[in-house]
This record gives C-alpha cells, structure tokens and sequence, in this order.
C-alpha cells in the first residue's frame, strides 16, 4: 500500500504557498516549453506559437472553472452567480480540455490561419499536454483532492481515516505512461491530428474507469459528467485517427 503524505505548504510571511499551487505552475511553464520546441521545428514563429499557446491556457482554466461549477455544482452558480468568476477556484480537467480546444481553435481561426493549421495547432497542444499534465496530477495527489473508495489494494494510499484510493495518484501514474508514449512515438513523424486523436483514445476509457471509483461526485443516471465526456472522448479520438490514417499526409 501507498504511503500517505501531508500536503506540504510553504508560508512566506503572509504568503502560502501550497504544493499544489507550484506544480500547477510547473505544469504551465513544462507544457509551454514543449509546445513551442515542437512548434517551432514543424515550422511556426515562436513569437506566433507561444501567443496563441498562452490563451488557449488561459481559456482552459476558464474553461475547467466554468464547467465545474455549471456540471457537478450546479446550485451553488444559481444561488451564488458570481462563483462563476471567482479565481483558482473549483476545477474540473475536462471543462480546461474543452476550454483550452475552444479559445486556441477560436484564435487561430480569428489570426486567418487555415483549418488545417487549427488542426497542427490543436495536435502540439495535445502532444505537450501529457507532460504538462503529469505535473498537475502531481500537485492533485499531493493536495489529495480526487478521493476514491476504501480499498486494500497496492494501488491505494494509506490515508489517516483509512486506507482509499487517490485517483489524483493514479492519473499521475497513467499521464506519465502516455507521456513516456508519445515521446516514443515522436521518433517517427506522425500524420496530423495523431496526437490529438491518440490522447483522447488513451485518456477517455481510463478516466471513465477511474471516475467509477469516485466518491461524492455529482452524478447524472448513475455517472459522472465526466464519465459522459469520457465516452465522448474516446469516440472522438478513435474517429480521428481513423479519419487521419486514411487522407492525413504525415507531417
């Protein structure tokens, strides 16, 4: 079994800082540093890349606040609208996924760049996402904030209260074998849209097994909204490969 570990917090004077908060930061500055390395070997201006990689991160935070709030606590927008806005609040991944695939696809749509660019532009972000991500899950495990169910297996963590799982932990576990994955893969070229296509494949089923574990969360006919978008994912992410592989030129 998984040791439990307290979340480290740092306290500078009035300022604290919380694990959490610096692997969510260290997520930010990984993930923009192997987008624009990738993006600026399949051609793109730096300067060009690294602007349009920055809204789009910053419309996935959006994204992952607005989707929270609006999918798993839907109460608390209607009593309390402004919730909505308030900063570094609840999060959710899949509303930062959408979020993200969103504002990126509406800017560079909105710069003049071709569909077939958005789709280049979309397929680094999804190749530099699961080494960025890996960080956050970290810091999640860390602040333990995605309890699973009392288990005794291997995989669970030796909580205070008793032994459960962490399912932060174990998305951490699984984000960096599919970073590991595409770094593999990155030794051939790969059609456009792979990346994407492949992360949402990969992702889509584990998420959905994993949110079976989940306790407390909302759920609509007996799943989570996440559950719903897993199965959404793994559909989209199979059809684009497919979709690729038969009229996609290898970049």
């Amino acid at each position: 079994m998984l040791p439990y570990l307290a979340p480290p917090v740092l306290q500078l004077g009035p300022l604290q800082i919380t694990a959490f908060d610096a692997l969510v930061f260290a997520s930010v500055l990984v993930g923009l540093e192997v987008f624009v390395k990738r993006a600026a070997r399949l051609g793109w201006d730096k300067q060009k890349a690294t602007s349009l990689v920055l809204f789009t991160i910053a419309s996935g935070f959006v994204g992952s606040h607005v989707f929270e709030i609006l999918a798993y606590h839907p109460r608390d927008a209607w009593e309390h609208p402004l919730v909505l806005v308030q900063p570094w609040g609840r999060m959710s991944s899949f509303g930062g996924l959408l979020g993200g695939i969103a504002g990126g696809s509406w800017l560079v749509r909105r710069r003049g760049l071709s569909r077939a660019q958005v789709l280049e532009f979309l397929d680094i972000v999804a190749y530099a996402f699961p080494f960025s991500w890996s960080f956050g899950r970290a810091g999640c495990a860390l602040a333990h904030d995605h309890l699973g169910v009392a288990s005794t297996s291997a995989l669970a963590v030796a909580f205070p209260d008793g032994p459960r799982f962490d399912l932060g932990l174990l998305e951490f576990f699984y984000t960096l074998l599919i970073a590991a994955l595409f770094f593999v893969l990155d030794r051939r070229r790969r059609p456009t849209g792979f990346y994407l296509g492949a992360f949402f494949l990969l992702y889509g089923p584990v998420r959905f097994a994993l949110d079976m574990l989940r306790e407390g969360d909302t759920r609509y006919l007996g799943w989570t909204p996440g559950q719903y978008l897993s199965v959404c994912a793994t559909l989209f992410g199979g059809a684009l490969l497919i979709q690729r592989k038969r009229s996609a030129k290898p970049l």
